[in-house]
């Protein structure tokens, strides 16, 4: 059985890569399960304000994560008809220097495969899918865990140790969509 100091989180994005680092790092052992056999580019560029950076770097990933951030200088916002300009928001050093952390854009699988790599240095493991071949077991939803399943119960391919360990759900459903698959405008 797993000790006390074992945590599983299933979810390997943004939410379950960064609570992984954090826990490893207080000196839990984690296990991250996740229905992707691997990373993909999903998605696009995501904006990281003062509060998630300033997270970011006290887990120890500033050095890395510049390598791969732009810095934004400013923000504005703009008519689309006539490109005036409604309002502006200084950013870069300003507001590194407001807010004691700066404001990063960043591509959504840079920051996980940034985070990655940390997590694998705290000797913290990242398991995938076997749904595409990949030799990880799968996901725990993949296998069927529910709410309320008793400690016993563990994904295939664990072995001893998941039987007891502490298990944080970080994955998201995303509902199917919209009939036809377009978004449509609110009405008024």
């Amino acid at each position: 059985m797993a000790s006390s100091r074992t945590v599983i989180i299933a979810g390997a994005g943004i939410g379950g890569l960064t609570a992984a680092l954090a826990i490893a790092r207080h000196g839990f052992g984690v296990t991250v399960f996740d229905q992707a056999s691997r990373l993909e580019e999903i998605g696009a560029g995501i904006q990281l304000s003062p509060n998630a950076s300033r997270i970011l770097i006290a887990l120890g990933l500033g050095e890395q994560l510049r390598r791969h951030v732009v810095a934004p200088q400013e923000l504005r916002v703009m008519n689309a008809r006539t490109a005036r300009v409604l309002a502006r928001a200084p950013l870069g050093a300003v507001a590194e220097k407001r807010y004691g952390a700066p404001y990063w854009v960043i591509h959504r699988g840079d920051l996980q495969a940034v985070i990655s790599l940390f997590i694998s240095g705290y000797g913290s493991r990242i398991l995938r899918s076997t749904k595409t071949g990949s030799r990880s077991p799968p996901a725990p939803r993949s296998v069927g865990w529910k709410s309320g399943a008793s400690p016993s119960s563990r994904p295939t391919g664990c072995g001893r140790t998941c039987g007891s360990a502490s298990v944080i759900g970080a994955s998201r459903v995303l509902p199917a969509g919209p009939p036809g698959g377009r978004l449509r405008p609110p009405t008024r």
